[in-house]
């Protein structure tokens, strides 16, 4: 068996159970928000051309697990139990549902992924652009 399907189809399921545990609980969509995410992460790897990219993207899947991870990691098993210190978080996930009881503990967990996806999405957004600009360059400069 082909190690790269194996570790594409690996980071794939991770992207997908990480998208489906964003919802707090009780998780209504979780089986459905698995589902697209698994099959997201794996039509965008398909799409893209290139050895470059397609790693680039593998990396930004086992960097979006990282980004739940942490938090998830850090309130559940310091900030809870030892009492130590949680960093505030923008109450997204109260904008668009109603969060309250325990709930209201996996949506602080969630908005504070959401913060770090963002700032971890807009930095591969960069990379990759400046990357795509140093390969343009280097392939016009060996047309002349």
């Amino acid at each position: 068996m082909n190690f790269k399907f194996v570790s594409t189809t690996i980071v794939s399921l991770l992207f997908g159970a990480t998208m489906s545990m964003v919802e707090p609980y009780p998780c209504e969509h979780d089986l459905a928000l698995f589902v697209f995410g698994f099959l997201a992460f794996l039509l965008v790897h398909r799409v893209l051309r290139g050895a470059p990219m397609k790693q680039l993207w593998m990396r930004y899947g086992v960097a979006t697990v990282a980004c739940y991870a942490v938090p998830f990691v850090w309130f559940w098993f310091c900030a809870m139990p030892g009492g130590l210190w949680y960093p505030p978080q923008p109450p997204i996930l109260q904008l668009v549902m109603l969060v309250d009881g325990e709930g209201a503990y996996d949506a602080m967990v969630s908005n504070l992924f959401l913060v770090l996806w963002l700032v971890v999405s807009t930095g591969f957004l960069v990379f990759g652009i400046m990357q795509s600009q140093r390969h343009d360059n280097y392939l016009h400069g060996q047309r002349q």
